[in-house]
């Protein structure tokens, strides 16, 4: 099996992607992605746990896992303690402002950010249930393995739900991937980066960008996509501004380029995930670190759309 190793230029477009204040990378119409059938797979979980229980969210992402299991023991009054790790930069606080009612939940979780789970210390024997929502297949199985394992308590379980080949989030990934590179071969990524570095002159970037947009527009009347929108958005500005107003948007052009950039690396990350996972014997490393299979199955969200796969192990004892 292809390893996987993290760094934090791995971390960093993903630290951009949440910053972003995206709270899911599922299609719109299944955009509440814990709740319903998802919801209650995790819940079946917390509640078999003891009280008081310590919970280990691995690679949160954005929290929302960490966040379903503090309301879990809110709402239930149980005594959860929770650490939730991710190797990009996390900012709760941040959450608190923008989310009202979420204040209260973070300070029942401890964050490790910027913190790889091949890097993340625990003492041995510490947790009951380390958990992890679309995080834990991008990690090398043969590292992460031995050490998830050595962390649970005998008894304890490792639960994880990850994409599927066949999942609609596969379907989704796929279609932004050539999305991306038909932004790429308009050389509209290039084009920003040339003229924020002083490479290509003002009235050439304009003429050259106005030409990528109508192919660009072309293909957006023949499908649809936010991604196009968001990039013929930014072409229309260029050209409707004048000099002055064209180096006050640098800022924002900058950005753009940033989140398309990053965009791609984070859906690149994704794909080379769901490749590894093609390998029927991608979770033999933690079954080889003493870790028994107990229940996998797809799942369903609204019995509709397939959203992936879960796994649950658990460690002897």
């Amino acid at each position: 099996m292809p390893e996987r190793h993290a760094s934090q230029a791995d971390a960093d477009h993903w630290s951009t992607y949440w910053a972003r204040g995206v709270l899911t990378s599922l299609p719109d119409d299944f955009r509440a992605n814990y709740d319903g059938e998802i919801a209650r797979f995790w819940h079946a979980l917390f509640a078999d746990l003891p009280d008081p229980a310590e919970v280990l969210d691995a690679c949160t992402g954005n929290g929302a896992l960490a966040l379903l299991a503090a309301s879990f023991a809110r709402d239930h009054d149980r005594a959860f303690r929770i650490t939730a790790v991710d190797a990009a930069r996390i900012q709760p606080r941040r959450a608190a402002a923008e989310h009202a009612g979420l204040e209260s939940l973070l300070e029942r979780i401890r964050f490790v950010d910027r913190t790889p789970l091949e890097r993340f210390d625990s003492e041995p024997a510490r947790f009951d249930l380390v958990a992890s929502q679309y995080g834990l297949e991008y990690c090398d199985p043969a590292v992460v393995g031995p050490r998830l394992a050595a962390m649970l308590k005998p008894g304890g379980r490792l639960a994880m739900l990850c994409h599927a080949l066949e999942s609609d989030m596969l379907a989704t990934m796929r279609g932004e991937a050539d999305e991306y590179r038909l932004l790429d071969e308009l050389n509209i990524p290039r084009l920003l980066g040339a003229w924020l570095s002083g490479q290509l002159a003002s009235a050439d970037f304009r003429r050259r960008l106005e030409r990528a947009g109508r192919d660009l527009m072309t293909r957006h009347q023949r499908k649809p996509s936010p991604l196009y929108s968001y990039a013929l958005a930014m072409i229309r500005h260029v050209g409707a501004v004048d000099e002055a107003g064209l180096k006050a948007s640098r800022g924002a052009l900058a950005d753009a380029r940033a989140q398309l950039v990053s965009g791609r690396a984070r859906l690149e990350d994704m794909l080379a995930a769901n490749r590894l996972m093609a390998d029927p014997d991608w979770h033999h490393p933690y079954r080889e670190a003493g870790l028994e299979l107990v229940d996998d199955a797809p799942l369903r969200y609204r019995q509709r759309h397939h959203v992936g796969h879960y796994y649950v192990f658990v460690r002897p004892g």
